[in-house]
């Protein structure tokens, strides 16, 4: 790379995080600047995030004061530290017998978590890159994070040590077990790996857990396998030795050293971490592996891939952050605070495969809220990101559903909630009876299903069950709520520019979707949907509001192709719901939550949003700024709650309900209580979707996929600058 590239990259690097720290005038009196620098912007900061079984955390503002975590908030011991000519000091995690430097910084962009550290002998500058970009798949799919860093003498040292570790704890989820490990010459480098000796891949299934399988990787330019009393031994004096003790615990560490270091001679240098999770996904009888070795490629290719692509790799990131910057310049620093948030997370609870038909999937992990993959009801708030970088990644969420849609065990006419459990597409987990029903000798001890219990558990291929089985609770389906979502995601796909084929190939499914808002869609009956935290509802509308848009998109579809009939009868439909939508709520000063409540109630109507996006006119600007003007009248401090029920929020529904209005007063009167929450929130997990608006507390969900809906105003900039 030139020179003058790399000077350009580190001067935008420095320009974006003065502008995520809100414009800090680097003049200021330093004792406020390096408490300004060193303030809190995010509840848990991405370390190295890739995939639902590669995700490491720090819950902490100081990084050196806890210890790193998987993003369900167990512990994942990994440790960072410099010797300097005998003296160890530490940067990352809490290390026994190190000196902790200074912490003066943090910042975060979208795909970068970096620290500055500071001591009597140097100043230390270290980032965390997960290179998860939306616009190269081949390049997000890899299995490989870096830690890089500059380290600048205050004095000459004669023997500088960088070095990070990583401990045993990574190799299992809840139950140690004997470990294993080596190391291995590279060319211009060294790699070293550890896992456990019993290795069953895929062993199980389930939603807090992380993988007890596959093998973990530090490369550097020296690169152990070690036994604790080694790692310990470094950390005391700074001597690297390796002496095997088959009941310590153990650890893998890189090294990087360098001699006669200067006073003012900054070193600059990285490091990389990977994980090989051997097998990906089971997708309905297909063992798949990640995308990147769909082709044959093996861990140590993308190793040393991604170890010799280093600049190459910052200058990708780089470019996207560049524009990204570019899209944020008419927002301010709250918003820009939500998506740099949002981006690792959304992209790494997801996993990138390829089936043997050649389909890219792109699955997610409903985290911390019951573990389904490839969830309906993820994938339409998650697809704004998506729409707005890579609309194919939206046809790889959707493709599980229409697939498994189309399997005989499946006999319903509206479209299912999930393909599995995570890393299982083997038919919907969702609903299933046995969860309701002991008294069935047919399917009362089919399921153990599993949330946060800490059961292992691995279930039975339902996709393979025979039409007659009857293993779902209808009660606990979300037939409007999926049926819409798929429609308008789906159509939305395409719009937004991916290949039309995914509505060519599954015309005949999404008809029979359509079919069944055709007569249920206006009025809902009492049933599931996403938003159901305290009770069902019955006749809900903003349900009703999400079945309307996706009949228009269905009406779009059939035009799109032909089918005349199918057009006019949805157009007519379509219609007839309108007339009896508007005739309903004339002369409301706002929408209540049900048709028969009056306006003591409300709730968000963040399923209009799409309705504005795409242009289609179906709701009045009138009625969506007069829902804004109320929604903004109940914010408080942390946003406005979902509905008038409770004190929950989500964060997804409320950046969809700022797209209502072209108003920046008012669609920040409603994220500013998000960035606000991120700032505050007691609970330092990755970022929750689902908040109380009183104190900031956390119900359930972490590190979910939908905060890619968080972009869903950079999208309507975009689809409105394309009109």
């Amino acid at each position: 790379m030139r020179q003058a590239d790399l000077r350009t990259i580190t001067q935008h690097r420095l320009s974006s995080r003065l502008q995520v720290y809100g414009g800090c005038q680097l003049a200021a009196k330093k004792d406020l600047e390096k408490k300004f620098m060193n303030k809190r912007l995010l509840p848990a900061y991405p370390l190295f995030v890739n995939d639902p079984f590669f995700s490491i955390w720090s819950g902490g503002d100081v990084l050196n004061q806890t210890d790193a975590m998987f993003w369900n908030g167990r512990l994942r011991k990994t440790y960072g530290v410099v010797n300097a000519d005998g003296q160890t000091f530490s940067f990352l995690g809490m290390v026994d017998g190190a000196t902790p430097l200074e912490q003066t910084s943090v910042s975060v962009t979208a795909f970068t978590t970096e620290y500055g550290f500071t001591c009597d002998k140097f100043d230390l500058t270290v980032r965390f890159v997960s290179p998860l970009l939306p616009t190269d798949v081949e390049l997000a799919a890899r299995p490989v994070c870096y830690m890089g860093y500059e380290i600048t003498p205050r004095q000459a040292i004669g023997k500088l040590t960088v070095s990070l570790a990583l401990h045993e704890c990574h190799c299992y989820d809840r139950v140690e077990d004997f470990v294993i490990g080596g190391a291995f010459e590279m060319q211009g480098y060294q790699t070293a790996f550890f896992g456990l000796n019993r290795q069953h891949p895929m062993s199980h299934t389930g939603d807090s857990f992380a993988a007890d399988w596959g093998y973990w990787y530090v490369s550097a330019k020296q690169a152990y396998f070690l036994a604790e009393s080694d790692w310990n031994r470094f950390v005391g004096c700074g001597t690297i030795d390796y002496n095997y003790i088959e009941n310590d615990k153990k650890y893998i560490a890189g090294f990087d050293s360098y001699d006669n270091v200067a006073a003012g001679k900054t070193l600059a240098g990285k490091m990389t971490v990977a994980f090989d999770d051997l097998c990906s996904i089971f997708y309905f009888g297909e063992w798949l592996k990640g995308y990147y070795f769909r082709d044959g490629k093996t861990i140590f290719d993308a190793i040393d891939q991604a170890y010799n692509d280093y600049e190459t790799t910052l200058a990708k990131l780089s470019v996207f952050e560049i524009d990204l910057d570019k899209r944020l310049q008419n927002y301010d620093e709250d918003y820009r605070l939500l998506c740099v948030a949002a981006l690792r997370q959304t992209m790494g609870a997801h996993k990138i495969v390829q089936n043997a038909k050649g389909q890219l999937l792109f699955l997610s992990k409903e985290c911390h809220s019951n573990g389904c993959i490839a969830t309906a009801d993820i994938t339409y708030p998650s697809m704004p990101l998506f729409l707005l970088y890579n609309p194919s990644l939206v046809q790889g969420m959707l493709a599980p559903i229409f697939d498994f849609a189309r399997m005989p065990v499946w006999k319903y006419d509206f479209a299912p909630h999930d393909a599995g459990t995570y890393p299982y597409c083997l038919g919907q987990m969702y609903a299933v009876k046995a969860n309701a029903d002991k008294n069935d000798r047919f399917v009362s001890n089919m399921f153990r299903r599993n949330r946060q219990s800490g059961i292992i558990v691995s279930h039975p291929m339902v996709y393979q069950y025979p039409q007659n089985a009857e293993i779902y609770n209808f009660d606990c389906q979300m037939p409007i709520e999926e049926c819409s979502n798929m429609i308008i995601a789906a159509y939305a796909s395409v719009r937004c520019g991916g290949d039309d084929k995914i509505l060519r190939d599954n015309y005949d499914t999404l008809k029979t979707w359509y079919d069944y808002l055709d007569h249920a869609g206006l009025v809902p009956e009492r049933q599931l949907c996403t938003d159901d935290f305290v009770e069902r509802l019955d006749k809900n509308v903003n349900l009703s509001a999400k079945a309307i848009v996706a009949i228009k998109c269905f009406a779009l579809v059939a035009k799109r192709f032909g089918h005349g009939d199918d057009e006019q009868r949805a157009e007519k439909r379509l219609a007839e719901y309108l007339d009896e939508f508007y005739r309903h709520f004339d002369g409301v000063d706002h929408l209540p939550l049900t048709y028969d409540s009056d306006e003591s109630t409300y709730g968000l109507k963040y399923n209009m949003a799409y309705d504005v996006l795409f242009g289609f006119g179906l709701f009045s600007e009138e009625m969506r700024e007069r829902e804004m003007d109320y929604y903004t009248s109940r914010a408080g401090k942390l946003s406005v709650a979902l509905d008038n029920r409770y004190d929950l929020t989500k964060t997804d529904w409320i950046l969809y309900t700022c797209a209502l209005t072209d108003d920046r007063a008012k669609q920040r009167a409603l994220y500013k209580g998000v960035a606000e929450f991120l700032r505050t929130s007691p609970c330092r997990v990755p970022f929750s979707d689902l908040y109380h608006v009183d104190g900031g507390l956390i119900k359930d969900f972490q590190n979910r996929t939908v905060q890619g809906g968080i972009f869903i105003l950079l999208l309507k900039d975009e689809l409105q600058k394309n009109k």
